[in-house]
């Protein structure tokens, strides 16, 4: 579903990452784990047009979408949860989630999507006129991802989603990503701690300093017990 080749990008004139391959099948569930500063949120701002990238290719179904702006990856059916959540604060839960359906291909009713989003995130529903701004963090991350999906996505990228999150509301948007999986979402999750992407990915690419150094099943990671050391060395 999604290729990158020797993907390449950075801020102003400082280059952050370099040499990117990575592959997502349709179905999978992949995370991009690292140190704080490795380049992983780098990575999904090249993979949906928020940066521009500098070389390389990104194909996603087949298609070479490189050159193309960010709405039309959107409606292509790429869409980012991004890290800190950026809602809209003075806007109603509703209105957020209105503004993530503008891209929504015509072949689906924004109504159910609605429908759909108030199932995975009850809590939404009840707080749909509310301000987004007024709610907790972990409601508020939920809006985040409940807006992606009003697009009616085929692959979410999510941007350290868990961040700052209580245990509770972590284990709540686990299983809704279980859910979402189930349901045949593909999703390239970025995080820290190999114990969260255990619970949500299959397999997983290892990022230090720009670069990915590793790709293997997320079990192998596991048992292996080297991924804090290379991650302290790293700095």
């Amino acid at each position: 579903m999604l290729e990158a080749r020797a993907l390449a990008g950075g801020y102003r004139k400082a280059d952050v990452i370099a040499d990117i391959d990575l592959r997502l099948d349709a179905g999978e569930s992949v995370a991009l784990l690292g140190p704080n500063g490795a380049g992983k949120s780098t990575v999904l701002a090249a993979l949906t047009a928020t940066l521009p990238r500098r070389s390389g290719a990104i194909l996603f179904n087949g298609r070479d979408v490189s050159a193309e702006p960010g709405h039309k990856l959107v409606a292509a059916g790429l869409a980012l949860v991004p890290e800190g959540r950026q809602i809209f604060a003075p806007f109603t839960v509703r209105d957020n989630l209105r503004l993530g359906a503008i891209a929504l291909p015509r072949a689906h009713r924004v109504a159910d999507r609605f429908d759909y989003v108030f199932t995975l995130f009850p809590r939404l529903a009840e707080r749909a006129s509310q301000r987004a701004g007024t709610m907790s963090g972990g409601e508020q991350q939920m809006l985040a991802i409940g807006r992606a999906l009003m697009s009616a996505p085929r692959l979410l990228l999510l941007d350290e989603p868990f961040l700052g999150l209580a245990p509770m509301i972590v284990e709540e948007i686990l299983a809704t990503l279980a859910r979402l999986r189930a349901d045949g979402l593909t999703t390239l999750i970025v995080e820290q701690k190999l114990e969260i992407a255990l619970a949500c990915a299959t397999r997983a690419y290892v990022m230090v300093n720009g670069r990915v150094i590793r790709h293997a099943p997320c079990a192998e990671l596991a048992a292996g017990g080297d991924l804090q050391d290379i991650y302290f060395s790293a700095n």
